[in-house]
């Protein structure tokens, strides 16, 4: 199961990532989190992971990268994720570090001025999905850019199923509206998720999407909100999204 978490900047998306991460975990799954978004510098933080190298270092960084593709022979130091099919095993040790049980994978990050875009970001992510085989008991979260960039690059025709975050802003509605249609470009299934729900969000939701899409709705929750203040791990169950994954989970057996 491969899920990619969506949504605008400050939605929720990497709250809800750990969350999910931490239920599939408490299901019997082996987790795989992924931080997809090159400016994010807090999911290790709230899944209790020490900092590591990203997926793209270990590549050589963007020099080494751009020099690989135009390589004859790959080089065997650096594994060929967007060349072949590979499994969790393969992954670099040094870039996986444990979160209690869950490893966390980060794909790069933009780390000094004028280095250029983030586009080889997308150009490692869309064939690592692409590539990683999952077993029955694999799960993948990925903790996606925020806005829509990544559907320009066709990432995310390489996932399972979206996951939208909708946070309550009218910016996000219209945000749920445009996933909605790009999802279905790409060819994966959606599921929303609102986030701060109460009952006047969700009656205002209901004119940007089909409400049968809203797989959950998490409340607002004090333990969460202080993690994400402070940087400290999430250690919150939230009921909400226990839920969500157990339907995730019956949707995917099913298919």
């Amino acid at each position: 199961m491969k899920f990619l978490v969506c949504g605008k900047g400050g939605s929720g998306k990497s709250t809800i990532s750990v969350l999910m991460a931490r239920a599939f975990q408490r299901m019997g799954k082996r987790v795989l989190l992924v931080d997809a978004d090159e400016s994010n510098l807090g999911l290790h933080r709230l899944a209790g992971s020490p900092s590591a190298e990203t997926l793209l270092e270990t590549m050589g960084g963007k020099a080494g990268l751009q020099a690989r593709k135009q390589a004859v022979f790959p080089s065997p130091a650096c594994p060929a994720f967007y060349e072949t099919a590979f499994t969790w095993e393969d992954i670099p040790e040094r870039c996986v570090p444990a979160a209690d049980g869950i490893r966390l994978l980060k794909i790069g990050k933009i780390k000094t001025f004028g280095e250029g875009c983030a586009c080889p970001m997308g150009g490692v992510l869309r064939p690592f999905l692409d590539h990683f085989q999952t077993g029955p008991d694999d799960c993948m979260i990925v903790d996606m850019a925020a806005g829509v960039e990544h559907f320009g690059r066709s990432v995310d025709a390489h996932g399972d199923r979206i996951i939208g975050i909708i946070d309550p802003s009218f910016e996000s509605f219209k945000l749920a509206r445009i996933l909605r249609k790009l999802s279905a470009g790409a060819g994966t299934p959606i599921a929303f998720v609102l986030n701060k729900a109460d009952a006047r969000m969700r009656e205002a939701i209901g004119r940007f999407i089909d409400p049968a899409l809203i797989w959950a709705e998490l409340r607002e929750h004090d333990d969460l909100f202080l993690a994400g203040l402070e940087g400290r791990p999430i250690v919150f169950e939230a009921a909400e999204i226990d839920e969500l994954c157990r339907r995730l989970e019956s949707a995917d057996v099913a298919s």
